[in-house]
């Protein structure tokens, strides 16, 4: 196995680990043992049964985008993107969104993206504000932007943002905003 070899088996790895981290967490955010909510157990006297009430749902998705190739500060760069977001609570199933659509939206964003010095983490922020426009029904979002070594920058690089919908007050009326 070559040292690049190795390298990107390393890197691959990390990433693993990370995917496996944040799952866990938002499995524990879902049963309620994280970030606080409380969870009830109830035991019904006459039958017996255990009925479990959790103090609230926090759904979340995610998909990659695999070796999307992107001119941009001077070279031909091979990104992988990882979103991973969260819905608002209480959606209808016809308000979920579909993730191929998302998807297309950062391709499209990237290849027609203008200013081909910014960097990583400005190109990043775009995708993320653009999701949470576009898409009420997802209340927080990650993109993790991750570039492969180039001749030019022989360095694995990520970016990783993270973009919540916020309510902002105005006389006493709530209106969505995205921070």
């Amino acid at each position: 196995m070559t040292k690049r070899e190795r390298y990107k088996r390393g890197t691959a790895l990390c990433m693993v680990a990370i995917g496996i981290l944040l799952w866990s967490s938002t499995v524990d955010a879902a049963f309620g043992s994280f970030h606080g909510l409380p969870s009830v157990t109830k035991r019904n006297q006459k039958s017996g049964a255990t009925t479990v009430k959790s103090g609230g749902l926090v759904e979340q998705f995610s998909f990659l985008i695999k070796d999307f190739k992107m001119d941009h500060q001077g070279e031909n760069n091979n990104l992988n993107i990882t979103i991973w977001y969260r819905y608002k609570a209480h959606l209808s199933n016809a308000e979920y969104p579909d993730f191929t659509l998302i998807a297309k939206g950062i391709e499209t964003l990237l290849t027609n993206y203008t200013n081909k010095q910014d960097y990583w983490e400005i190109l990043n922020k775009k995708i993320t504000l653009m999701v949470l426009e576009k898409y009420p029904a997802i209340a927080k979002i990650t993109s993790q932007l991750q570039v492969s070594p180039s001749p030019e920058d022989p360095y694995l690089r990520s970016s990783i943002v993270t973009r919540e919908r916020t309510t902002m007050r105005k006389h006493s009326v709530s209106t969505p905003a995205v921070r």
